[in-house]
């Protein structure tokens, strides 16, 4: 086969975000088909910043807060004062938000068991480590 090691990568990247995407949202969860579950992806278990979110997910300012609206609109999460600075606020996960947080790591859990049953564990092994020494 004459794919090279990015197109192999991205198309396997690809593959594993559309299955991620269609489970999390055949659980109910299904912002998770669009840009604003990619964001929810970045938001903590306790609340953070709307900075430290912009940040992590790597968006503009605008389009985290009109993904973060969304979001809100859904009861995803909420905006809540900030302690240490009351003209602010942090993004904090509702109940329903760490749901969806829970069944995140179940599906990703899944996708991981499924990869290692259909590679072999010594080869996903390898592989695993081959993708952090190409991270690092």
């Amino acid at each position: 086969d004459d794919l090279s090691l990015y197109d192999a990568v991205m198309r396997l990247s690809l593959q594993w975000r559309a299955a991620y995407r269609a489970e999390m949202a055949r659980r109910g969860f299904a912002w998770h088909m669009g840009a604003a579950g990619d964001l929810l992806d970045h938001v903590t278990a306790e609340p953070m910043s709307q900075t430290a979110l912009t940040a992590a997910s790597g968006l503009t300012k605008q389009a985290v807060q009109q993904l973060l609206d969304q979001l809100e609109t859904q009861g995803v999460l909420t905006r809540v004062p900030d302690p240490a600075d009351r003209r602010a606020k942090r993004i904090a996960l509702t109940p329903l938000g760490h749901s969806d947080r829970a069944a995140r790591t179940e599906v990703l859990n899944e996708i991981d068991a499924a990869s290692r049953d259909r590679l072999g564990k010594k080869s996903a092994k390898k592989l695993r480590k081959a993708v952090r020494a190409l991270i690092d």
